[in-house]
This record gives structure tokens, sequence and C-alpha cells, in this order.
């Protein structure tokens, strides 16, 4: 990580970069556990993975660039008010093989409809099988659960490519965000302009509901068809505001080896201190 990414993902601690970067050097335990050189901190170790970041952040920016027309016709589309780029790609960390996971905020009432209707974009385009709609909320449903460091670092780790004044009440709507990461700042913009979509919308307004409707008995129909397959079902949420498709979560795996890696640091900070006295 570089200074600023480790300052925006420093876990329930106030601090300015130079702080953290004074933390490091003063203390043997962190010296003896991470390196700094050339503006980035890595696992004592473990330099390779160096040359592997700069590899996957160049194959995430050419995936991304190679997607934008697909991210801007949906940031375009009727009733939706955020479009953020999730996963591996917005980590810049993806492989060739990555998919486009994609978090969307819509209009209220306009959740089945709007991934419907992007879903059937894709499959128009070609691009349906390398995008991942797994989490679509509206307006209404900006409240998460549930409220953990996992839920949290997803949030942080967004990239909105529309509606960042919506991303920003979205990130409000979530203070155990601000208070698990509280150097994070989701930023200021002013609304988007919206004339077009606004007069689509309206023209739209009398058959939308219909069309809502109707495509959440499609598509949950389609879904529940599939979910004998799915290993986390405590992850998926078919409800009218939040359509929520982690069918294969890592939040349990990835919360137990955070755990268990905390608990090591802590167990050696414990030895060092006390060979110290």
């Amino acid at each position: 990580l570089t200074l600023a990414q480790l300052h925006t993902s420093l876990i329930g601690e106030p601090a300015e970069p130079y702080a953290i970067e004074s933390w490091w050097r003063q203390s043997e335990l962190l010296q003896a556990t991470i390196e700094y050189r050339d503006g980035l901190f890595y696992p004592r170790g473990r330099a390779d993975l160096v040359p592997l970041r700069g590899r996957r952040e160049t194959v995430s920016r050419d995936l991304l660039a190679s997607n934008e027309g697909l991210l801007q016709l949906m940031a375009r589309m009727p009733f939706v008010r955020m479009v953020a780029v999730s996963g591996s790609l917005a980590h810049l960390n993806a492989e060739p093989s990555a998919d486009l996971d994609v978090f969307v905020i819509t209009a209220p009432g306009r959740v089945w409809s709007v991934t419907l209707s992007i879903l059937v974009m894709a499959r128009l385009l070609g691009c349906r099988r390398r995008l991942c709609l797994n989490y679509v909320v509206s307006e209404r449903a900006l409240a998460i659960e549930p409220r953990d460091l996992f839920a949290a670092n997803q949030i942080i780790h967004l990239k909105p490519i529309c509606g960042r004044d919506v991303f920003g009440r979205f990130v409000a709507a979530n203070p155990f965000v601000a208070a698990t990461y509280p150097n994070f700042a989701s930023g200021h913009s002013i609304p988007e302009p919206t004339i077009v979509k606004t007069a689509i919308e309206r023209a739209a307004a009398i058959a939308a509901p219909a069309l809502e409707r109707l495509a959440r008995f499609v598509y949950g129909w389609h879904l529940r068809r599939r979910s004998a397959g799915w290993q986390s079902r405590d992850q998926v949420r078919l409800e009218r505001e939040c359509l929520k498709l982690h069918t294969t979560s890592h939040r349990a795996a990835t919360l137990e080896r955070y755990d268990a890696a905390v608990a090591a640091l802590m167990r050696e900070a414990s030895k060092k201190a006390a060979l110290a006295s």
C-alpha cells in the first residue's frame, strides 16, 4: 500500500499520514513486520508483491478502459442514481479473468426493473458473462446490513462512475463506516446534470410501477429457480428496495483470517514487551 492508501484504510484510529509514517519508523515491531520502500508498505520479505501490484494495476486499468462504454451506458439509464465499480477492479488488483463487479443505487421502487434492464442490455452487447451485478439498492434502502468491518471495507473501496453526491449520502447513511475508517472521506460534488434522464423518467412514470412489478416477478422467479446452488444464503436479499446476490460470500472467511492475524500480532507484541521488561 502507498502511505495515502494506508491512511485511508487505517482501522479505528484517526491520524495524519505523517503520524503513520512516524509510528512505523519508531516501532521495532512494525519494522520487523512491515517493509517500507519506494513509497510502498508491504509485509517484510514480500518484495515480490511490488511488481505484482504494478502488473495488476496495469491489467485493472485496461479492463476498466475496455468496460468504460458499458459503465457509461449504465450511468445514463433512467432511474439510475449511482454506479460504482467494486471488487478487485476497484482495488486495481485484478487479474485478466476478473469480473466487472458493480454496485448500483436506483430511484425508489426501481431496483428490479433497473437490474433487469442492465442485464438485458449487457446480454445484447455481448458482455453479460463478465458483468457481476450483485448488489442493487434504492435511495430508500441506503443503510446496509450487516454493519461490520467487511462491509465498511467494501464501501470505502467503491469507485463511483456517476452519482458522487448520492455516494456521499450513502456513506452518511452508514455511520459505522466512519467509525471503522475515521480517515476515509467520500468527497463532495454537485449533483450531476440529469435533464434528459429526468425527461425520460417523467415520460415513463405511468408505466414504471407496472414494469417494476413485472421485473420483480420474472427475475425473482429466475433467481429462486437457481437458489439450490447458493453457498451463502444469509448474504442474499430479494426485497422490494434491495437486491443483494452475494451467493458465494467471502465475508466469514475473510473476517476469520483478519481476527487470526491480529491475534498473532498481539501475541508477538506481548512477547517483545515481556522480553524488554
